[in-house]
């Protein structure tokens, strides 16, 4: 029998084994005191027993924290980042601080300091497609009863939540400056945080109103802890958030503000990708409007044509598509000015984007490319602006771009680690050392354009200009 299991299903003695207990203290004090004696010997018998119980099982805990550590460390050296940036003093630090979470080990997987403890393993390396989450269980959510009984879990039940007093600090956080990262955060209609200064470098995210149910039931409460933002550069971040609809915390390394929003933090196929915004209701013209195809190609007016490219997925559905769609375009550019669209371009392929290139190459032969960017612009996405920017007739308007360019994964793997609680997306693959520079920091535009009026007008209104 495991230790958990004698927490949950121990045994009361029998008749025969207080007679047992009682021996000792019957040849002390004689039989007079006997069934005090036994009495106290079972009670002290059964304290001995729950607390070893309790003891193993914390032991067993801090051993399954103790494993997911080691796990970690394992699949993060094998990572080319690592290899590349964690050398020297890098390492020496590094080092350091598994020693320091190592020494620091958090008991229960539902403790949300478990997560946040593994997850600074990653802050010293800066790689953007590396991921970290908490693995979801989907049966969670299957049917109402099922949901049910796991929003009545003790995880869910102990969700964290603020001490604060909820009405003031909305009232502070609506007083603060529209620059701050201190505020008052929109989710499209659907949630509401107040983002602030827990300490140094670190600002905590708390629910003020929420409108998101699951199966009947209100997924938030009121004062309930949504995010974390540690600081490491002026305006750059590595977040953890709690997913708003799964709750499942999820490590993003590249999080920013910009225009008073909080640019990553887009759930992707839920809110139509807003991200946390302090102005609500307000259309964001940086981003693609909700709805747009993958692929597009039309006259705007005489002389200018648009093409927008949402991705150069790899997988074989999306590729077939995309090449069909160069096929159709590859005699249809004619005008002499192209606004090439790559906001919120998730990247892929080399192999698929290179068919672009081709046709981009050809194209400033005879006429000029604008190119949109934002900071969804990512990945693949980048390195094909890249490409581009050293074609002449080229330039770029728009947002500075995400900056997840440096490395990648061939394969889409994942592992877990040994709790089976947490998941690692592993990268395994790396670009050139040239493309180092853009990690984190993003391509910046030649042109930046605002976010307060449509931006193919704003490139029309400057093709015009020139």
């Amino acid at each position: 029998m495991t230790p958990s299991c004698l927490m949950l299903t121990v045994a009361i003695p029998s008749s025969s084994s207080i007679t047992e207990l009682g021996k000792p203290w019957r040849l002390m004090h004689g039989n007079a005191t006997c069934q005090g004696l036994r009495s106290r010997a079972l009670r002290i018998c059964l304290f001995f027993y729950f607390s070893l119980g309790a003891l193993a099982s914390t032991a067993q805990k801090h051993e399954s924290y103790s494993a997911d550590l080691d796990a970690l460390r394992q699949i993060l050296q094998k990572t080319p980042s690592y290899k590349d940036q964690i050398a020297g003093k890098k390492k020496a630090a590094f080092d350091a601080l598994f020693e320091q979470l190592k020494k620091d080990p958090i008991a229960d997987i539902a403790d949300h300091q478990y997560f946040h403890h593994l997850a600074r393993l990653f802050f010293p390396i800066r790689d953007n497609h590396l991921g970290f989450y908490q693995v979801v269980d989907k049966k969670d959510y299957a049917d109402r009863d099922a949901y049910e009984r796991h929003i009545n879990s003790p995880s869910s039940l102990h969700f964290p939540k603020s001490k604060l007093d909820i009405d003031s600090l909305t009232s502070a956080l609506a007083l603060v400056p529209p620059a701050s990262t201190e505020g008052i955060y929109h989710l499209d209609t659907f949630l509401t945080i107040g983002m602030h200064k827990l300490r140094d470098k670190e600002y905590e995210g708390i629910v003020l109103s929420s409108k998101i149910r699951v199966w009947g039931h209100p997924v938030w409460e009121k004062g309930q802890v949504v995010c974390h933002l540690y600081e490491y550069m002026p305006g750059f971040f590595k977040a953890i958030y709690a997913h708003p609809v799964t709750k499942n915390l999820i490590l993003f390394p590249n999080e920013k503000i910009r225009n008073s929003s909080i640019v990553n933090a887009r759930f992707y196929g839920y809110f139509g990708g807003k991200n946390y915004s302090k102005t609500q209701g307000q259309t964001d013209h940086a981003q693609l409007p909700a709805g747009m195809p993958d692929f597009q190609f039309k006259d705007l007016e005489t002389g200018i044509q648009y093409l927008q490219l949402r991705h150069f997925s790899a997988d074989p559905i999306d590729m077939q598509r995309s090449k069909a769609f160069l096929d159709s375009i590859k005699r249809l550019l004619t005008a002499p000015d192209l606004i090439l669209d790559l906001r919120n371009n998730q990247g892929g392929a080399k192999k698929v984007s290179k068919g672009y290139l081709r046709l981009m190459r050809e194209y400033v032969k005879k006429g000029r490319v604008h190119v949109l960017t934002n900071n969804a612009t990512m990945s693949q996405g980048e390195i094909f602006l890249l490409q581009l920017m050293r074609l002449p007739q080229v330039r770029s308007l728009g947002q500075t771009t995400n900056g997840t360019l440096m490395y990648g994964n061939n394969y889409g793997r994942g592992e877990k680690l040994p709790s089976q609680a947490f998941e690692v997306y592993i990268t395994d693959l790396r670009s050139r050392n040239r493309l180092m520079r853009y990690e984190v920091f993003g391509v910046d535009p030649d042109i930046l354009l605002g976010v307060d009026r449509d931006w193919i007008e704003q490139a029309i209104a400057l093709i015009r200009h020139d």
